[in-house]
């Protein structure tokens, strides 16, 4: 008995009517080689001379060749070289990689934390420091608000109550005012509302 070998393709999209071996799109493509071909080598070998002229026609034959008859990945050229573009232009950034503990070190740096290399700290530790960070935030607002910097403030202030005579329970107050830490200094200006 004869083997009959049916072809089974698993889309009806695969199949593809040919003719003479070349289905439409390559009977197409081969035509416009020709086309282009032909009259490009007769035009260009007397000006230009016969190895040139080789050079340009099989580079015209080669694109038009590819876009014509070669699929990759079943897809056609027209759909396969925006792919290209994109992955080797538009995308084309080299990637750096870093170990976990410089990309740690990268993101604390970025978020202004000064930690050593082996030490951690805990929940409650990084609580407070963003405490302490937003406070002194807050008082140098204060500072630039009204104009007071850490060395003239003290100044000022028994500049002003001397000018005006007050008394030296006054100044005693004065002095216990510069001594106040910056959070107890931030403290009292909210509670006098200033």
């Amino acid at each position: 008995m004869d083997n009959i070998e049916i072809t089974v393709f698993d889309e009806i999209k695969d199949y593809k009517e040919k003719i003479y071996f070349f289905n439409f799109r390559q009977w197409a493509f081969a035509i416009l080689i020709a086309g282009l071909v032909i009259p490009t080598y007769l035009i260009l070998k007397d000006k230009i001379g016969e190895e040139i002229t080789s050079y340009i026609v099989i580079a015209i034959a080669g694109v038009f060749g590819f876009i014509g008859f070669v699929k990759i990945h079943e897809l056609p050229a027209e759909k396969i070289l925006p792919y290209w573009f994109r992955h080797y232009f538009l995308f084309a950034k080299p990637i750096h990689y870093l170990s976990d503990e410089e990309y740690k070190q990268l993101h604390e740096k970025k978020k202004g934390k000064k930690v050593k290399k082996n030490q951690t700290l805990s929940k409650s530790e990084i609580k407070e420091l963003k405490k302490k960070q937003k406070q002194e935030k807050l008082l140098m607002k204060a500072k630039k608000k009204y104009g007071i910097t850490e060395n003239t403030e003290i100044i000022r202030s028994e500049e002003t109550k001397d000018e005006k005579g007050q008394t030296e329970e006054n100044n005693e107050l004065a002095q216990k005012l510069s001594k106040l830490t910056k959070e107890e200094q931030e403290v009292l200006l909210k509670l006098l509302g200033r």
